[in-house]
Protein backbone atom coordinates (compact mmCIF):
# COMPACT_ATOMS: atom_id res chain seq x y z
CA UNK A 1 0.00 0.00 0.00
CA UNK A 2 0.62 3.71 0.08
CA UNK A 3 0.23 5.71 3.05
CA UNK A 4 -0.61 9.70 2.88
CA UNK A 5 0.08 10.95 6.30
CA UNK A 6 -1.10 15.11 7.02
CA UNK A 7 1.64 17.09 8.78
CA UNK A 8 0.73 17.94 12.53
CA UNK A 9 1.23 21.59 11.87
CA UNK A 10 0.47 22.28 8.61
CA UNK A 11 -3.52 23.75 9.37
CA UNK A 12 -1.72 26.79 11.08
CA UNK A 13 0.91 27.21 8.18
CA UNK A 14 -1.91 27.21 5.29
CA UNK A 15 -4.22 29.50 7.49
CA UNK A 16 -1.29 31.77 8.06
CA UNK A 17 -0.27 31.38 4.40
CA UNK A 18 -4.45 32.49 3.74
CA UNK A 19 -4.58 35.41 5.30
CA UNK A 20 -1.34 36.77 3.81
CA UNK A 21 -1.81 36.14 -0.07
CA UNK A 22 -5.47 37.49 0.52
CA UNK A 23 -4.16 40.78 2.16
CA UNK A 24 -1.55 40.38 -0.94
CA UNK A 25 -3.90 40.24 -3.59
CA UNK A 26 -6.67 43.01 -1.87
CA UNK A 27 -3.78 44.93 -1.58
CA UNK A 28 -2.83 44.87 -5.40
CA UNK A 29 -6.33 45.21 -6.83
CA UNK A 30 -6.66 48.50 -4.76
CA UNK A 31 -3.40 49.67 -6.29
CA UNK A 32 -4.04 48.70 -9.89
CA UNK A 33 -7.53 48.50 -11.25
CA UNK A 34 -5.63 45.85 -14.26
CA UNK A 35 -4.77 43.73 -11.38
CA UNK A 36 -9.11 43.42 -10.37
CA UNK A 37 -10.48 42.84 -13.80
CA UNK A 38 -7.98 39.79 -13.09
CA UNK A 39 -10.46 38.56 -10.25
CA UNK A 40 -7.17 38.13 -8.24
CA UNK A 41 -8.55 38.52 -4.89
CA UNK A 42 -11.22 36.10 -5.88
CA UNK A 43 -9.17 33.38 -7.50
CA UNK A 44 -6.46 33.87 -4.69
CA UNK A 45 -9.76 33.16 -2.07
CA UNK A 46 -10.81 30.01 -4.21
CA UNK A 47 -7.02 28.50 -4.18
CA UNK A 48 -6.94 28.60 -0.25
CA UNK A 49 -9.93 27.26 -0.33
CA UNK A 50 -9.07 24.69 -1.91
CA UNK A 51 -6.34 23.96 -0.48
CA UNK A 52 -7.58 24.11 3.17
CA UNK A 53 -9.87 21.15 1.78
CA UNK A 54 -7.30 19.26 0.35
CA UNK A 55 -5.62 19.12 3.76
CA UNK A 56 -8.79 17.18 5.02
CA UNK A 57 -7.90 13.67 3.83
CA UNK A 58 -11.50 12.48 4.34
CA UNK A 59 -12.30 15.29 1.19
CA UNK A 60 -9.83 13.55 -0.66
CA UNK A 61 -11.04 10.26 -0.16
CA UNK A 62 -14.68 11.30 -1.12
CA UNK A 63 -13.34 12.76 -4.37
CA UNK A 64 -11.43 9.13 -5.07
CA UNK A 65 -14.86 7.53 -4.58
CA UNK A 66 -16.84 10.49 -7.05
CA UNK A 67 -13.84 10.22 -9.85
CA UNK A 68 -14.07 6.40 -9.93
CA UNK A 69 -17.86 6.37 -10.20
CA UNK A 70 -17.50 9.05 -13.32
CA UNK A 71 -15.26 6.66 -14.67
CA UNK A 72 -16.35 3.15 -14.06
CA UNK A 73 -17.39 2.97 -17.68
CA UNK A 74 -14.07 3.48 -18.70
CA UNK A 75 -11.29 0.73 -18.49
CA UNK A 76 -8.28 2.92 -19.38
CA UNK A 77 -8.23 5.40 -16.48
CA UNK A 78 -7.81 4.53 -13.11
CA UNK A 79 -8.33 5.48 -9.80
CA UNK A 80 -6.18 4.22 -6.60
CA UNK A 81 -8.30 1.92 -4.50
CA UNK A 82 -8.81 2.78 -1.37
CA UNK A 83 -8.70 0.77 2.08
CA UNK A 84 -11.53 2.21 4.31
CA UNK A 85 -10.43 0.87 7.71
CA UNK A 86 -7.07 2.46 7.00
CA UNK A 87 -8.17 5.87 6.27
CA UNK A 88 -9.22 9.29 8.83
CA UNK A 89 -8.93 12.60 8.27
CA UNK A 90 -5.15 12.32 8.79
CA UNK A 91 -4.16 9.68 6.74
CA UNK A 92 -4.92 7.59 3.89
CA UNK A 93 -4.07 4.59 2.64
CA UNK A 94 -4.34 3.57 -0.83
CA UNK A 95 -3.72 1.05 -3.19
CA UNK A 96 0.01 0.79 -4.29
CA UNK A 97 0.44 1.57 -7.94
CA UNK A 98 3.59 1.93 -9.52
CA UNK A 99 3.20 2.32 -13.37
CA UNK A 100 5.98 4.53 -15.16
CA UNK A 101 6.22 8.18 -15.48
CA UNK A 102 6.43 10.21 -18.85
CA UNK A 103 9.92 10.33 -18.42
CA UNK A 104 10.36 6.36 -18.80
CA UNK A 105 8.39 5.56 -21.42
CA UNK A 106 10.68 4.32 -23.89
CA UNK A 107 10.77 0.72 -23.61
CA UNK A 108 8.32 0.09 -21.04
CA UNK A 109 5.56 -1.30 -23.19
CA UNK A 110 3.09 1.39 -22.87
CA UNK A 111 1.36 2.92 -26.25
CA UNK A 112 2.33 6.58 -26.30
CA UNK A 113 -0.02 7.51 -28.48
CA UNK A 114 -3.17 6.04 -26.98
CA UNK A 115 -2.58 7.25 -23.58
CA UNK A 116 -2.33 10.54 -24.86
CA UNK A 117 -5.75 10.07 -26.54
CA UNK A 118 -6.80 8.55 -23.08
CA UNK A 119 -5.21 11.62 -21.24
CA UNK A 120 -7.15 14.09 -23.39
CA UNK A 121 -10.29 11.84 -22.98
CA UNK A 122 -9.78 11.70 -19.34
CA UNK A 123 -9.58 15.69 -19.07
CA UNK A 124 -12.82 16.41 -21.69
CA UNK A 125 -14.78 14.27 -19.75
CA UNK A 126 -14.34 15.78 -16.67
CA UNK A 127 -14.67 19.09 -17.51
CA UNK A 128 -17.85 18.57 -20.61
CA UNK A 129 -19.60 16.15 -18.82
CA UNK A 130 -19.11 15.42 -15.48
CA UNK A 131 -18.03 19.20 -14.18
CA UNK A 132 -15.99 17.58 -11.55
CA UNK A 133 -12.18 18.13 -12.55
CA UNK A 134 -8.73 16.85 -11.06
CA UNK A 135 -6.92 20.59 -10.54
CA UNK A 136 -3.32 19.12 -10.22
CA UNK A 137 -2.72 17.63 -12.94
CA UNK A 138 1.01 17.77 -13.34
CA UNK A 139 2.73 15.11 -14.40
CA UNK A 140 4.25 13.79 -11.41
CA UNK A 141 0.42 12.78 -10.60
CA UNK A 142 -0.01 11.02 -13.84
CA UNK A 143 1.20 7.16 -14.06
CA UNK A 144 0.61 5.09 -16.89
CA UNK A 145 0.50 1.23 -17.44
CA UNK A 146 0.60 -1.10 -20.46
CA UNK A 147 -0.52 -0.81 -23.12
CA UNK A 148 -2.61 2.09 -22.88
CA UNK A 149 -3.98 2.99 -18.94
CA UNK A 150 -3.84 6.53 -17.11
CA UNK A 151 -3.46 6.24 -13.42
CA UNK A 152 -4.30 9.80 -11.85
CA UNK A 153 -3.07 10.14 -8.23
CA UNK A 154 -3.16 12.71 -5.45
CA UNK A 155 -7.00 13.57 -5.44
CA UNK A 156 -7.47 16.51 -3.21
CA UNK A 157 -7.48 19.23 -5.45
CA UNK A 158 -10.49 19.32 -7.20
CA UNK A 159 -12.13 22.01 -9.14
CA UNK A 160 -16.23 22.12 -9.93
CA UNK A 161 -18.61 23.20 -12.39
CA UNK A 162 -21.92 24.17 -12.51
CA UNK A 163 -24.66 23.04 -15.64
CA UNK A 164 -24.39 26.75 -16.40
CA UNK A 165 -20.50 26.50 -16.52
CA UNK A 166 -20.23 23.41 -18.43
CA UNK A 167 -22.57 24.60 -20.83
CA UNK A 168 -20.47 28.30 -21.92
CA UNK A 169 -17.14 26.73 -21.42
CA UNK A 170 -18.42 23.91 -24.40
CA UNK A 171 -20.25 26.75 -26.31
CA UNK A 172 -17.01 28.92 -26.34
CA UNK A 173 -14.84 26.25 -27.24
CA UNK A 174 -17.41 25.31 -29.87
CA UNK A 175 -17.40 28.97 -31.32
CA UNK A 176 -13.82 29.28 -30.96
CA UNK A 177 -13.20 25.94 -33.31
CA UNK A 178 -16.41 27.10 -35.58
CA UNK A 179 -14.18 30.68 -35.83
CA UNK A 180 -17.48 32.54 -34.78
CA UNK A 181 -15.31 35.30 -33.56
CA UNK A 182 -18.69 37.00 -32.28
CA UNK A 183 -20.54 34.52 -30.75
CA UNK A 184 -16.67 34.07 -28.23
CA UNK A 185 -17.06 37.95 -27.56
CA UNK A 186 -20.68 37.53 -26.58
CA UNK A 187 -19.76 34.67 -24.28
CA UNK A 188 -17.23 36.39 -22.47
CA UNK A 189 -19.48 39.32 -22.13
CA UNK A 190 -22.79 37.79 -20.78
CA UNK A 191 -21.12 35.46 -18.39
CA UNK A 192 -18.64 37.79 -16.99
CA UNK A 193 -18.97 39.58 -13.75
CA UNK A 194 -19.78 42.86 -13.60
CA UNK A 195 -17.61 45.12 -16.18
CA UNK A 196 -17.15 48.49 -17.42
CA UNK A 197 -16.93 48.39 -20.95
CA UNK A 198 -17.57 51.25 -22.84
CA UNK A 199 -17.20 50.72 -26.34
CA UNK A 200 -18.80 47.05 -27.07
CA UNK A 201 -18.07 47.14 -30.91
CA UNK A 202 -14.69 47.65 -30.89
CA UNK A 203 -14.25 44.86 -28.39
CA UNK A 204 -16.31 42.39 -30.50
CA UNK A 205 -13.87 43.97 -33.59
CA UNK A 206 -10.65 42.79 -31.86
CA UNK A 207 -12.39 39.07 -31.02
CA UNK A 208 -13.50 38.62 -34.43
CA UNK A 209 -10.06 39.72 -36.12
CA UNK A 210 -8.21 37.41 -33.88
CA UNK A 211 -10.46 34.81 -34.23
CA UNK A 212 -10.14 35.03 -37.71
CA UNK A 213 -6.46 34.98 -37.48
CA UNK A 214 -7.13 31.01 -35.69
CA UNK A 215 -9.83 30.42 -39.25
CA UNK A 216 -6.54 31.01 -41.48
CA UNK A 217 -4.33 29.03 -38.97
CA UNK A 218 -6.21 25.60 -39.57
CA UNK A 219 -8.05 24.34 -36.90
CA UNK A 220 -5.10 21.52 -36.33
CA UNK A 221 -2.62 24.07 -35.63
CA UNK A 222 -5.15 25.56 -32.56
CA UNK A 223 -3.63 25.22 -29.63
CA UNK A 224 -6.81 26.30 -27.58
CA UNK A 225 -4.92 27.30 -24.21
CA UNK A 226 -2.82 29.50 -25.70
CA UNK A 227 -5.45 31.81 -27.92
CA UNK A 228 -7.47 31.22 -24.65
CA UNK A 229 -4.67 32.97 -22.68
CA UNK A 230 -4.56 35.73 -25.99
CA UNK A 231 -8.48 36.39 -25.75
CA UNK A 232 -7.84 37.28 -22.20
CA UNK A 233 -5.36 39.77 -22.86
CA UNK A 234 -8.02 41.47 -24.92
CA UNK A 235 -10.70 41.31 -22.37
CA UNK A 236 -8.13 42.55 -19.80
CA UNK A 237 -8.06 46.06 -22.05
CA UNK A 238 -11.55 46.36 -22.20
CA UNK A 239 -12.22 45.66 -18.73
CA UNK A 240 -13.90 42.90 -18.92
CA UNK A 241 -13.37 40.29 -15.66
CA UNK A 242 -12.97 36.57 -16.59
CA UNK A 243 -14.56 34.43 -14.05
CA UNK A 244 -11.73 33.21 -11.29
CA UNK A 245 -13.02 28.95 -12.37
CA UNK A 246 -11.96 29.43 -15.91
CA UNK A 247 -8.22 29.59 -15.18
CA UNK A 248 -8.73 26.30 -13.28
CA UNK A 249 -10.46 25.21 -16.37
CA UNK A 250 -7.72 26.47 -18.82
CA UNK A 251 -5.39 24.68 -16.68
CA UNK A 252 -6.74 21.48 -16.63
CA UNK A 253 -6.60 21.72 -20.41
CA UNK A 254 -3.27 22.75 -20.84
CA UNK A 255 -2.21 19.57 -19.14
CA UNK A 256 -3.95 17.71 -21.72
CA UNK A 257 -2.65 19.30 -24.28
CA UNK A 258 1.12 19.67 -23.14
CA UNK A 259 1.09 16.09 -22.30
CA UNK A 260 0.06 15.55 -26.30
CA UNK A 261 2.43 18.08 -27.70
CA UNK A 262 5.56 16.30 -25.68
CA UNK A 263 4.61 13.45 -26.51
CA UNK A 264 2.10 12.56 -29.94
CA UNK A 265 2.27 16.19 -31.57
CA UNK A 266 0.33 15.41 -34.48
CA UNK A 267 -2.80 14.92 -32.35
CA UNK A 268 -5.39 17.62 -31.71
CA UNK A 269 -7.09 18.70 -28.62
CA UNK A 270 -9.63 20.37 -30.27
CA UNK A 271 -10.40 17.43 -32.78
CA UNK A 272 -10.45 15.36 -28.94
CA UNK A 273 -12.48 17.87 -27.45
CA UNK A 274 -15.39 18.27 -30.08
CA UNK A 275 -17.07 14.99 -29.78
CA UNK A 276 -17.45 16.15 -25.63
CA UNK A 277 -18.19 19.29 -26.58
CA UNK A 278 -21.23 18.47 -29.04
CA UNK A 279 -22.33 16.05 -26.17
CA UNK A 280 -21.93 18.88 -23.77
CA UNK A 281 -24.60 20.85 -26.35
CA UNK A 282 -26.52 18.17 -26.87
CA UNK A 283 -25.47 18.42 -30.85
CA UNK A 284 -25.55 14.77 -32.23
CA UNK A 285 -22.35 12.67 -33.59
CA UNK A 286 -20.85 12.99 -29.68
CA UNK A 287 -19.74 9.88 -28.56
CA UNK A 288 -19.61 8.94 -25.05
CA UNK A 289 -16.73 6.58 -24.33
Amino acid sequence: VAVKVRRPDILEKVRLDRSILLFVGRSLERLFPSVRLMSLAEALRAFCDAVEAQIHLRNEAAHSARFTANFASDPDVHFPVLYPAGCSDAVLTMEFIGGVDENRLEGSGVDVPSIVSTGMRCVCRMIFLHGFVHADLHPGNMRFLPPGRLVLLDLGLVGRLDDTDRRVFAELIFALASCDGRTVARLFHEHAPPHAITDYPTYEAEIVAFVDNVRRQGLANLQVTGEIARIFDILRRHHIQARSHMTMVNLAMMTAEGLGKRLAPELSLTEEALPYVMEALGIGGARSA
